[in-house]
């Protein structure tokens, strides 16, 4: 890369650079922001125009990227100028964000993984869930390219002045209402993806996947919350199975008469998550079991000698 720069210098001058931009355009502020998300921290730059609450955040990895192909440094900082113009932050006041009743509606909850994930939890109230933990967001606006939210800190919460529990309640009654459950096999979630027929399958296919999710695939792994949810999925599979935490976004069902065992599922869940699951939307490497006698959602034990085979 000869006398190319390192990436925290980088940085640093594509900081310098936006401040320079921007103050031709106007009174904007530009400052570094450490976000933690679902098993990841990400250091971004903020930018956000004077009298507005929200702003836009750039992660640079696929900037820097550019920058040792070649790409000049002037050139990187007017793609910026433009990203923010075609992204337009949310014209939202601090007054609405700390006013529960305006609020309320926008609560949803978000399964999210436990495992090496304390910074991100302890931004805000969490719940303990077998499958991971829950955490709140508000849904600021849904765009072709996913969904705006805002993370339900502490502090938010103490400004709005609300029991947790409720706040836990509201958001998951939020998602029930707006967001149905989708239950059905890997070929038929293939076919409405691509739009290609595929062959029925049996009503029930003791040795098949099946994806559990919301009707929006986002962030549906909450579905697992909606109470009666597990007993519905219990009759339809006419017998115990198991859970595989595909991501945050579904989860996989899979029939306990199938020929695999505990310790095969968590080998094969571990590998897709390293190979085919981004970080941030892993939901854990573990495989988890529904008993429908007892109505009981546990880990599955898997002794160590078994991952070893």
């Amino acid at each position: 890369m000869g006398d190319k720069m390192d990436y925290r210098t980088f940085q640093e001058e594509i900081k310098n650079l936006a401040e320079e931009g921007f103050r031709e355009k106007g009174d904007y502020a530009i400052s570094w922001h450490t976000a933690h998300k679902n098993n990841i921290s990400r250091r971004g730059l903020t930018i956000s125009e004077q009298g507005k609450e929200a702003g836009i955040t750039v992660y640079l990895d696929q900037y820097y990227q550019e920058y040792l192909q070649g790409k000049a440094l002037s050139k990187i900082c007017g793609e910026l100028v433009s990203l923010y113009r075609e992204k337009q932050p949310l014209d939202i006041t601090a007054s609405e964000l700390t006013d529960y009743g305006k609020m309320k509606g926008k609560l949803r909850i978000r399964l999210a993984g436990r495992e090496q994930n304390a910074a991100y939890l302890e931004e805000g109230p969490y719940q303990i869930h077998p499958v991971g933990a829950e955490v709140v967001y508000a849904e600021l606006a849904r765009t072709e390219e996913g969904t705006l939210g805002m993370r339900v800190t502490h502090q938010i919460l103490k400004q709005w002045g609300i029991p947790e529990q409720e706040l836990f309640e509201t958001a998951l009654e939020n998602c029930q209402k707006e967001e149905g459950v989708r239950f059905g096999t890997i070929m038929s979630e293939v076919e409405e993806i691509t739009g290609m027929e595929m062959p029925e399958d049996d009503p029930i296919d003791k040795s098949g996947l099946y994806v559990l999710s919301n009707q929006s695939r986002n962030y549906g792994a909450v579905v697992l919350l909606y109470p009666g949810v597990l007993e519905e999925v219990y009759r339809k599979m006419e017998g115990d199975f198991y859970i595989l935490p595909s991501s945050v976004h579904e989860v996989l069902i899979l029939s306990k008469e199938a020929e695999f065992t505990p310790a095969e599922l968590k080998r094969i869940v571990m590998e897709v998550n390293r190979e085919q699951v981004a970080p941030e939307e892993r939901l854990g490497n573990d495989v988890y079991e529904f008993q429908g006698k007892t109505g009981t959602l546990q880990k599955c034990k898997i002794a160590e000698k078994q991952m070893a085979r």
